[in-house]
């Protein structure tokens, strides 16, 4: 690892710890409430089926579900915006995150936006005034391994491979794996199944023999350099934590079998300091 490698790395560790600072970041996440088909009071009370956090009016609105449709019903007095615009009275149907232009709601500082897993709505909230963020210590990481920076081989999958992947709610989805990356480490071959990005890396969620020890252990996710030809280069210093290692409200994919590699990759971010 030369100079410049070692600065753009020690960069974009710092933008990743700027990133999870931010407002409205997975360290911001404030709760996680799954819908159910009728009325789910939205509010601070005990027992509200979307809980709100103390400072918040007891009762503050509702969400309205029917048939895979949800819309929000404010309660008097409570100011909630659909984006910019103050909600007048009940929203129209809310557009979850698998629409990829989610609506977005407010109560104050309080965002909250619907999410799709399966056949299955959720509530979603964010408070920027959650503990995790400001008290966010900044992420651990190994030392910088230039031995951990490999030439793979791209392998690629003629047609791409269907593949269920599970996530950490027992929820399932269907994805595709473009190409197996093959690559070395001390003599022996391993490979990671991997998924092509818009920009042309290839994206992957692995499991090692640090995972639950130094690392998190439900794993972690790493995105190669852009190819050339059947090459690219995966540097394991770039490997980071998926949400769940900071937040128990996020829905996060477990990797797949054939990527569990049975060795440490002590590289890239460590677990969460306790």
């Amino acid at each position: 690892m030369n100079t410049n490698q070692l600065n753009d790395l020690l960069a974009w560790r710092a933008q990743r710890e700027a990133g999870l600072r931010g407002e409205y970041s997975w360290l911001s996440l404030a709760g996680l409430a799954w819908l159910s088909e009728g009325q789910n009071a939205v509010g601070s009370a005990a027992g509200s089926a979307v809980p709100l956090p103390a400072r918040f009016p007891e009762r503050a609105g509702a969400l309205y579900l029917d048939a895979g449709l949800a819309q929000l019903e404010p309660a008097p007095g409570a100011a909630w915006r659909l984006g910019e615009q103050l909600l007048a009275g009940r929203s129209g149907p809310l557009r979850p995150d698998t629409s990829g232009e989610p609506d977005l709601l407010f109560l104050d500082d309080l965002r909250l936006m619907l999410i799709q897993r399966g056949d299955q709505l959720a509530a979603r909230l964010w408070d920027p005034q959650h503990p995790t963020r400001l008290d966010f210590p900044g992420c651990p990481w190994f030392e910088p391994r230039p031995d951990l920076r490999l030439l793979a081989r791209v392998e690629r999958h003629q047609p791409p491979r269907q593949v269920t992947i599970t996530q950490m709610t027992g929820t399932e989805y269907t994805a595709q794996m473009h190409a197996a990356l093959a690559f070395e480490i001390e003599g022996q071959t391993y490979r990671l199944d991997a998924e092509l990005r818009d920009d042309g890396r290839y994206t992957m969620m692995f499991k090692d023999a640090t995972a639950g020890k130094t690392s998190y252990g439900a794993g972690r996710f790493l995105v190669s350099e852009l190819p050339a030809g059947n090459e690219v280069v995966l540097d394991f210093n770039y490997a980071y934590s998926p949400p769940c290692a900071y937040t128990e409200f996020a829905t996060c994919p477990l990797p797949l079998p054939q990527n569990v590699l049975p060795i440490p990759i002590e590289a890239g971010e460590q677990a969460e300091p306790h």
